[in-house]
């Protein structure tokens, strides 16, 4: 949903010359003496080349998606606390707020340059560079010494995201005009493609391959210390991939200049037209609805992985998981197809919450009995695996059937006028509710975690120094509440009370007349000049 953008939807409304807006809904224009008749090919003569160029820069567009998930599990694995965690979450915020310099993005541009050359070679080059410095720190950064060494790399991955954040504009918007008209539902496919790819570079690649149990198991004849690749060395590559990647846009890909209808709505047309979006009634209820969204979920989405990894799952065996469930996502949005377009979409939408919502339970059952399973070995810890594996891949289902509805649902109520721009608003409600409660939800686990030292019923472990103090004692720090069983048992009744709130609210807005959501009804003086655009 992050990767939404209203570059790419406005482009394909904007670039087809057979259309006119209207402030109701877009009208061809069959006998206008400025429509071009457009003729139907059926090949990809002409633009072979520029889908393999674009599902290389959507494979580069999903590296450090996959370098942000791949993250949590190394800082897991070093022993950070979850407080630690959540800050190193902050850096994940900048794809949940692009919305706020798209506009800027789109807008001002170097003619001589190219429109999206001028953007994307600076950021490629930044993000190259930005990746061999966290190269050379990346090893002391990931000791746990006590110090606050999450909190460079917290930075350095804030600037890294927003620069993908930025790229994930300009490529988008690219996508449109770099594919002829014939040819430009394929873009989506690249998207998809080449971001999963990407995605499972930063991410399976990264973990598997630099685990040292995973190659000594699986890809070694003799046993080695250390992975094939190192997270240093990994991170070297890929930056100097990126500033390669510069250096080729630069030379080797021409841009053509965009047309009148190819310039966009203008920087500050585009954020009048977001107020003017936000102000609408209907908006301003499903806001309300979808920021709140994630509050149920949030703890099982966030911090389930971590804690098995606690409770004594191995690092390679959670990522063998998230692949599985990677597969799901590939599976999932072919599968429910016929459901999107039904008009009781959103039935089975809420239909999906409670059994979502029941999910924390089954985790919190799986993680408490989970020591005592791995302990016992042979055939009952084949069935734990399988058990965890299945209520992973359950779960993903029902997210991500919930994750597609929405889109469908947001894809319907948009304003066709504006329909990039209105879908990419909606999306930033639900992207928002994640950021917000994922960062949330790891510094609370902590905060509702109460532990006691086994030689001094005084010390509650609250701080480094009463840790320091119990350990030289002898004793140990002994959890007495696990804050993740605490926080489920919370976010668990909040969802239910979201869920019955806003049933009767969502269900009015799905029902609700389609001219509710128009932007500008019937108003002529209203509508914006998309022709202005700022240049430099």
């Amino acid at each position: 949903m992050d990767n939404l953008n209203f570059v790419q939807l406005v482009r394909l409304m904007m670039d087809d010359h057979n259309i006119t807006i209207s402030t109701i809904n877009l009208v061809p224009i069959e006998n206008s003496e400025n429509c071009k008749k457009i003729n139907k090919v059926h090949n990809l003569n002409g633009d072979k080349w520029n889908l393999v160029k674009l599902l290389f820069l959507y494979i580069l567009q999903g590296v450090p998606l996959g370098f942000s998930d791949a993250f949590p599990i190394l800082l897991k694995s070093k022993q950070f606390s979850y407080y630690d965690q959540a800050i190193f979450s902050v850096s994940t915020w900048p794809f949940t707020f692009k919305i706020l310099w798209a506009p800027l993005v789109d807008s001002i541009y170097c003619p001589s340059v190219g429109r999206r050359k001028m953007w994307l070679v600076p950021v490629y080059i930044l993000l190259g560079s930005c990746l061999l410095l966290c190269s050379f720190y990346i090893n002391g950064w990931l000791l746990n010494t006590g110090d606050p060494n999450v909190i460079p790399l917290t930075i350095v991955w804030l600037i890294i995201n927003c620069l993908a954040a930025t790229q994930d504009i300009v490529v988008d918007g690219w996508a449109c005009s770099m594919l002829q008209k014939h040819n430009i539902h394929y873009s989506s496919m690249c998207n998809a493609t080449g971001q999963s790819l990407g995605s499972f570079l930063g991410y399976a690649v990264l973990l598997l391959l630099g685990s040292e149990t995973f190659c000594n198991k699986w890809l070694r004849f003799y046993h080695k210390s250390g992975g094939i690749i190192t997270i240093k060395g990994y991170l070297y590559f890929w930056g100097i991939v990126y500033i390669v990647a510069a250096v080729c846009v630069s030379k080797f890909k021409r841009e053509t200049q965009p047309s009148a209808e190819q310039k966009g709505l203008g920087v500050l047309n585009t954020y009048k037209l977001l107020w003017d979006i936000i102000k609408l009634p209907n908006v301003q209820i499903l806001g309300m609805i979808f920021l709140t969204a994630k509050i149920g979920f949030a703890t099982i989405d966030t911090v389930t992985n971590m804690e098995f990894m606690e409770a004594g799952v191995s690092e390679n065996n959670i990522v063998i998981i998230g692949i599985l469930v990677f597969l799901v996502k590939l599976i999932v949005p072919i599968t429910i197809t016929k459901i999107t377009k039904s008009a009781k979409s959103m039935d089975v939408y809420m239909h999906c919450v409670p059994y979502r919502l029941l999910h924390g339970l089954a985790f919190s059952l799986l993680l408490y009995y989970t020591p005592t399973l791995l302990r016992t070995g042979g055939i009952v810890k084949a069935g734990f695996y399988t058990m965890l594996g299945f209520t992973f891949i359950t779960h993903q289902i029902y997210s991500f059937i919930m994750y597609v509805i929405y889109l469908s649902f947001v894809s319907k109520v948009s304003d066709p006028n504006f329909g990039g721009i209105y879908m990419t608003l909606l999306c930033t409600f639900a992207n928002i509710s994640l950021a917000i409660t994922k960062t949330g939800s790891l510094w609370l686990v902590d905060v509702l975690t109460f532990k006691q030292c086994t030689t001094s019923s005084q010390n509650y472990c609250s701080a480094s120094t009463l840790i320091k103090s119990c350990r030289a004692a002898g004793g140990k720090c002994s959890t007495i509440i696990d804050g993740f069983y605490a926080e489920v048992v919370i976010s668990s009744i909040l969802g239910i009370i979201w869920f019955y709130i806003i049933k009767k609210p969502l269900t009015n807005l799905y029902l609700s007349d389609r001219k509710n959501w128009l932007v500008y009804k019937e108003d002529n003086s209203k509508k914006v000049n998309v022709n202005d655009t700022t240049r430099f």
